[in-house]
């Protein structure tokens, strides 16, 4: 029976206090509006503004090259890791039968023990490995059912070789995929150096910021290429829009007094995201404003400078920012000032968290019509959140709703298929595998377990434990997918050691 299959709700979903974040996504909030209306605040000629964005354009298309060769190499070493390790367990496996028919002999008792030893060792210098191993071969295990889903990277360099053995030509295809990524994150961060530093371009401008933080994240950087190349930006300071004599000249203080790595890059995506921010870019003030506020240590002076950051975001008609500010505003029981921005960011932008949030102010204020009606604008505006809080309401019927299955099915699958939401994946995977029955005998939903198993391995590979679980016993049974005893203890040894 399976373990897990019973729709649970989250309790997040109900806690203000989420929605209060405070932490900088660098991956996430750049560039979140690609379309936005800039104010360009700089004097710099027509051509210019569209060579900034040529730039801009081709380092946006380097980097998704990159991350598609990164991809490519991993789950082809991961793929070739599993193999390897499935084949040495199944040589042991062999032996050790061997052995056990002749467990009375003294030396292939010794020999059984130190097997036995041995396995237990390899199983904890593969924890590691084996997490990432498993993680993609469910991944394969779902895209095998899917035609023509590979995805293939451009080369930027023809390498042909001749055939001289099948492990020779590996080892080059492997050294040319690794090649083909550091290539094309040169290359972007080429392009991305030039529409910002270069044109001022406000977007590249926020995402070389971006970029810096994650350099100061990194515990040892000395192993990476420099993230600007002063002497090539040197060239441009006549002509570019922004001051980068400022920029150069924090560099050079930086390389001259060997500043601490995390505070040089930290104060670097601050003039870059200040460069930014003048230059029109709401984004780059919101940004700021997270940087400014994550550092400040609950210092309120420090906390004050970030929300001059924010409320600059919030002056140019950044909803994110009208968001955060007015729920740090609610927090500090500053309810008017709060309220208001929470409606406006709801309201006049269609802001789905804040619209989510109005929705559960009002649930607990015992107003359930405005919850309804909050919380289906939360859902149109596609927040994931409410898509799946909207689906929890209709499973159970609760808060205002009537029973209705299919409606929480399509809520569940709308967040998990276009949002990635890992609790909505389970739920909608746990109707699924069982279907839904009316008491008169009606089906109202087919059973489909091999779909509820590709959204069980979905929100596994997403670190869900629930996923896992389910997955897990959907190997052990053979339901959605072949039955497979080993895989599906190998897959609970390795995802589910540690929870208990």
């Amino acid at each position: 029976m399976l373990k897990s299959i019973a729709i649970r709700f989250a309790i997040h979903a109900k806690n203000h206090g989420q929605y209060f974040c405070s932490h900088v996504a660098a991956q996430s909030i750049c560039v979140h509006r690609h379309n936005s209306s800039l104010c360009r605040h700089f004097s710099q000629s027509s051509l210019d503004e569209r060579k900034g964005a040529e730039s801009y354009k081709l380092a946006l298309d380097a980097l998704q090259n990159a991350a598609n060769a990164k991809q490519s190499f991993e789950d082809k070493l991961l793929r070739e890791q599993y193999d390897a390790m499935k084949r040495q367990r199944e040589k042991t496996s062999q032996r050790n039968n061997s052995h056990k028919r002749k467990d009375t002999d003294p030396r292939l008792q010794r020999l059984n023990a130190i097997d036995a030893m041995d396995d237990g060792q390899k199983n904890i210098k593969d924890r590691a490995a084996g997490v990432a191993v498993v993680r993609t071969i469910v991944k394969q295990t779902r895209q095998s059912s899917q035609p023509n889903n590979s995805v293939r990277v451009e080369k930027w360099e023809n390498k042909t070789v001749q055939d001289d053995g099948d492990h020779n030509n590996h080892n080059r295809e492997s050294v040319g995929e690794s090649l083909d990524q550091e290539h094309y994150q040169k290359e972007a961060l080429q392009y991305l150096e030039e529409a910002a530093l270069r044109y001022g371009h406000p977007l590249a401008l926020v995402r070389l910021g971006n970029e810096a933080l994650e350099r100061a994240k990194k515990s040892s950087v000395s192993s990476i290429e420099p993230l600007i190349n002063t002497d090539r930006c040197a060239e441009w300071i006549d002509e570019s829009p922004i001051t980068l004599s400022d920029i150069l000249a924090q560099l050079s203080i930086t390389v001259k007094n060997d500043t601490n790595e995390d505070e040089a890059f930290t104060s670097l995506a601050h003039l870059l995201y200040e460069e930014a921010g003048k230059a029109g870019s709401a984004e780059a003030w919101y940004n700021l404003g997270h940087l400014l506020w994550d550092r400040s240590d609950n210092d309120e002076v420090k906390r004050m400078k970030a929300m001059e950051a924010f409320n600059k975001a919030v002056d140019m008609g950044d909803s994110d920012a009208m968001y955060f500010v007015g729920a740090q505003y609610l927090s500090q029981q500053k309810d008017d000032a709060g309220y208001q921005l929470l409606c406006r960011a709801a309201h006049e932008y269609n802001h789905g968290p804040a619209l989510h949030h109005l929705a559960l102010l009002s649930l607990q204020s015992e107003e359930k019509a405005e919850f309804r009606r909050l919380l289906t604008k939360a859902s149109e505006a596609g927040n994931p959140d409410s898509l799946f809080l909207q689906g929890y309401c209709f499973y159970h019927g609760e808060d205002g709703y009537e029973v209705d299955v299919k409606a929480a099915l399509n809520n569940f699958l709308a967040a998990a298929e276009n949002f990635e939401h890992v609790e909505a994946m389970v739920s909608a995977g746990a109707i699924l595998h069982q279907g839904v029955v009316s008491p008169q005998g009606l089906v109202i939903i087919e059973r489909d377990q091999r779909r509820a198993f590709e959204l069980y391995q979905q929100a596994g590979e997403l670190g869900s434990i629930e996923g896992w679980r389910n997955v897990v016993a959907c190997y052990a049974m053979g339901e959605g997918v072949k039955k497979d005893i080993d895989m599906a203890k190998h897959i609970a040894i390795t995802m589910l050691k540690d929870d208990r």
